[in-house]
């Protein structure tokens, strides 16, 4: 599809398929449609059954289609027969291939040309990363559907009106603002996905039907006329101190009328309670961190305090963090447009929602990249980006859909374009018209902020927002310290030099060669810096391998600052090495700042640009070179490294945070709220106390005051009895040297749990390799046609693996770690729970290894348990997830002590969780 197409357009084809998990004798499709739309937009439809042996539960809940509708289904080469019939002499056709089987629909209908629909959704709609049926069905319709499964002549017909949606909205000015901009660079792309796009929209009315005007304005390159720009918002003016008070008794006043509102509100008398604490946290200016249980409804528990807060005291602001960007924007689209719309006393405060800007586009960076010369595929690359940056309140770089990576980046190409139009640098305020800096103009006139961890952790270090928000309220708590620590760590990839190199060598000797305009001796001499940049590049690498000769290539390396290669200074050598070449080389790349300079070469504006940006890009690795090498001396920071066969990856960062989180937060910000469900350990927080750098009335240089730390547990209103935790006899350890036998034990009794419990079952694994060796095990035993099993892969989304398992109520879902947080699975779609090995922290994780290094043998596995507490907690927690929810906890470890359960974890005392303490060895548990 991303070739010229020289023919006319005539009636346009679809096919859509059904297409199963296994390959049988080399093919995979046991379903498919097809749909031609003649003149006027009439449409005719074939659909076919296909002999498939390998039809599971999975499959048959994806289609409807049972194995006694399969057993009189013809073979492929008679459908195929029969699909061609029904095609005629078609040049290309449109398929919705979900399945990745778009050789095996060419081979069936004889036509060698297609265009994926799946892709072309994620084009020209880049938010929905993950194009499943349901996800396009909902988008095209515009309303929730109650269920996954899709009839041949449902998928068909989604095919139709997909097409139809991009033809009629996508390329029409009275729909998208920039059409005319992308119809242009479609025309320019010289594609058959162009031309089609292109096609379906002029002749809307002949391919569809229907009653449609195409648009009328004329196509433009001129892309920038359609942006938004960053303007200056005045802010409200603040009443200054004292603060008015939130009466905890309005704030329930406020719920109770909520409740009594008709809006499908009910009043908690948890979460008034969680609110008035949260409200006192904001009169009293203090640090409260609070424990609230599954079901306490914290979100809207803290929302509504905070907006009271801020109707009180204009001017003041807050933001909002929690753990992923998904949980950011359900918060913003749902609770946030929930208190809009139910209380018209906050309408009046602002609230914006604020990714990194890692996440955007910058279009200074993009403007530099494009080339007259584009086509094709390159072109299409480039477009979508645009179409990226344009759709940036809904879609970031971040979260690029499956479809358009598979088709752009089989080199690595489009990876490296995503990494060097990033607004995550380089993206100043000057940018007016970058979707990052529009974001950040509106946050800083808004009231209140909703972002991620890792975007607080930095919020300081902006420019422009440094300093402006004065109250935080850090959601999923137990997730901040990891985040805060990635903010902060440094990282520099040889592939990312390699690719900046390989393109200034490549610019620069196109210059010299066209001519150098009396600057030999300056590019010659750049010549010669890049070969001196490369040559201390592969020093470092063999000096990283020299630290550990035997490694296999891949492998988490990790140095201490005792290691001899730390210690001997070889290592903190090479590293000034590469960083000074890299100055080098920048220092004699100013002629870039020479305006005589860049005319006498005949250097475009965009070149100029792009070389600025790699030159930006180079100097900043050498800011971060520069702070590893000091960080690998330092007793608390970890430093681990990584060889691959041609490239090897740097990374240093801090191993304990909490000094940093009180000096920038704690010290700094008026008043802070860390909640969470799961953060007490042992009963109480201390161990978050620690993690969190709190400090009893902590005074620092730059300290607002003498800090009040408060600490509140709120119980799960659900009932104690609703779930049953249970260790089977047959358990067995899954200590590491009890591997094999643990996964004999696990492979056996799976699938008699899921048996026993009729499917409904969620089944978390502390990592994929345990996942893999299991599956392999047991998987005979679990393909049980009445339970689908769906099955976690690395990489891929996990929304549709969410909306199967939801709606087909007798599947069976494995998962790894994005598993055990934050999954909602409500009602009778999930009874049992299934825990198949306690999720100590691995042994070679490098942070396990520098706290062994840092912290006293004491504090170490105090902290060791608490992490695996936290995270058994949280792999329980998802069980109960409502009022009503009832089932069990299965845990296959035999390490397990069961207590008493309940819906918030697990109960215990500080005295109980003591004396057994005391009973255990003091060494490391797995």
């Amino acid at each position: 599809m991303f070739n010229p197409y020289t023919d006319n357009f005539t009636d346009v084809a679809y096919i859509f398929a059904h297409a199963g998990s296994r390959e049988v004798e080399g093919r995979r499709v046991y379903a498919v449609a097809a749909a031609a739309n003649r003149p006027g937009g009439e449409k005719s439809v074939f659909t076919s059954l296909i002999a498939y042996p390998g039809l599971t539960a999975r499959e048959h809940a994806a289609s409807g289609i049972t194995s006694n509708m399969m057993a009189d289904a013809p073979g492929p080469a008679v459908v195929s027969r029969r699909l061609r019939a029904f095609l005629g002499d078609k040049p290309f056709f449109l398929a919705l291939d979900i399945h990745g089987v778009m050789d095996e629909l060419m081979a069936l209908s004889g036509i060698g040309r297609a265009v994926d629909l799946g892709f072309s959704a994620e084009f020209f709609f880049p938010h929905l990363s993950a194009a499943g049926l349901k996800t396009l069905w909902e988008h095209v319709a515009s309303r929730e559907r109650d269920r996954i499964s899709f009839t041949l002549e449902e998928g068909i017909a989604l095919s139709v009106d997909l097409a139809r949606t991009i033809a009629s909205q996508c390329m029409s000015d009275a729909h998208t603002g920039y059409a005319p901009a992308l119809r242009h660079f479609l025309k320019k792309s010289d594609t058959l996905f162009g031309d089609l796009w292109r096609h379906l929209h002029r002749n809307f009315q002949a391919c569809f039907g229907g009653r449609f005007t195409p648009s009328r304005a004329s196509d433009t390159a001129g892309w920038r006329l359609f942006l938004e720009k960053a303007d200056k918002e005045e802010r409200k003016s603040g009443k200054g101190y004292p603060f008015p008070i939130i009466p905890a008794e309005h704030l329930d006043g406020i719920y109770r009328a909520l409740a009594a509102s008709g809006r499908g509100f009910r009043y908690r008398a948890e979460q008034a309670a969680y609110a008035g604490h949260v409200a006192s946290a904001f009169n009293d200016a203090a640090v409260l961190t609070i424990e609230a249980g599954t079901g306490t409804g914290k979100t809207l528990g803290y929302l509504l305090p905070a907006m009271e807060y801020l109707r009180l005291n204009p001017g003041e602001r807050i933001v909002v963090s929690t753990y992923t960007k998904s949980l950011q924007e359900q918060i913003f689209h749902n609770e946030v447009a929930f208190i809009r719309q139910s209380l018209p006393a906050y309408h009046d405060i602002r609230i914006v929602l604020l990714k990194g800007k890692s996440s955007y586009i910058c279009i200074e960076k993009l403007d530099s990249l494009y080339d007259e010369a584009l086509v094709g595929e390159r072109l299409l690359a480039w477009l979508y980006c645009l179409i990226t940056a344009f759709s940036f309140r809904r879609a970031d770089i971040g979260t690029t859909g499956e479809a358009v990576r598979r088709c752009f980046d089989a080199d690595h190409s489009f990876s490296r374009m995503l990494k060097e139009i990033s607004a995550g640098s380089g993206c100043p305020p000057g940018h007016t018209r970058c979707p990052a800096q529009v974001v950040t103009a509106q946050a800083l006139a808004a009231d209140l902020v909703i972002t991620n961890h890792h975007k607080l952790a930095l919020l300081d270090r902006d420019p422009l927002l440094a300093g402006c928000f004065n109250n935080y309220i850090i959601d999923e708590a137990n997730h901040f310290e990891p985040a805060v620590r990635n903010a902060f760590a440094q990282i520099v990839h040889s592939r990312d030099i390699k690719a900046v190199l390989d393109d200034l060598e490549s610019r620069i000797h196109d210059l010299f060669e066209k001519g150098s305009g009396g600057c030999e001796a300056s590019l010659v001499r750049n010549m010669a810096d890049f070969t001196s940049l490369r040559e201390a590049a592969e020093g470092l690498r063999s000096a990283l391998i020299a630290a550990d000769p035997g490694s296999l290539q891949g492998t988490v390396h990790t140095l201490p600052a005792t290691h001899p290669a730390v210690a001997g200074g070889d290592l903190r050598s090479r590293i000034e090495t590469l960083s000074a070449a890299i100055d080098a080389a920048a220092r004699n790349l100013d002629w870039l700042k020479d305006d005589d300079a860049c005319r006498r070469l005949s250097l475009q504006r965009r070149t100029r640009k792009r070389l600025e940006n790699q030159l930006e890009r180079l100097v900043e690795g050498a800011g971060t070179l520069k702070a590893i090498r000091e960080a690998v001396v330092s007793e608390n920071n970890i430093t681990v490294y990584r060889i691959f066969r041609k490239h090897w990856s740097l990374a240093a960062q801090m191993v304990q945070v909490g000094g940093l989180i009180r000096e920038r937060i704690h010290d700094r910000k008026r008043c802070v709220v860390y909640t969470a469900a799961t953060i007490c350990h042992r009963g109480g927080f201390k161990n978050f106390q620690e993690i969190a750098g709190m400090t009893s009335a902590h005074e620092g240089e730059n300290a607002v005051s003498p800090r009040e730390f408060r600490f509140v547990r709120i119980p799960s209103p659900y009932p104690e009895g609703a779930m049953e935790i249970i260790v089977p006899p047959e358990a067995v350890s899954g200590k590491y040297d009890n591997k094999a036998a643990w996964i004999d034990a696990v492979a056996r009794a799976l699938p008699c749990f899921v048996r026993e419990n009729g499917g409904r079952t969620l089944v978390l694994f502390s990592s994929y390799q345990d996942l893999d060796r299991i599956l392999e095990k047991a998987g005979a035993a679990l393909d049980d046609p009445r339970f689908p099993l769906l099955v976690q892969r690395p990489g891929m989304a996990t929304a549709g693996l969410c909306d199967e398992f939801r709606a087909v109520k007798e599947s069976v879902l494995l998962g790894v770690d994005s598993f055990w947080y934050g999954v909602d699975f409500k009602g009778d779609t999930l009874t049992q729970v299934i825990i198949t090995r306690i999720p100590y922290p691995p042994p070679n994780d490098p942070i396990q290894a520098a706290r062994k290094h840092v912290m006293s043998a004491g504090d170490f596995w105090e902290r060791y348990r608490y992490d695996t507490d936290i995270k058994m907690k949280q792999g329980i927690g998802r069980l109960i997830r409502s009022e009503t929810d009832r089932g069990r906890v299965v845990i296959l470890d035999s390490r397990y002590r069961p207590r008493r359960a309940s819906v918030s974890g697990l109960v215990d005392t500080p005295e109980r969780r003591e004396k057994e303490d005391r009973a255990q060895p003091k060494k490391d548990p797995v």
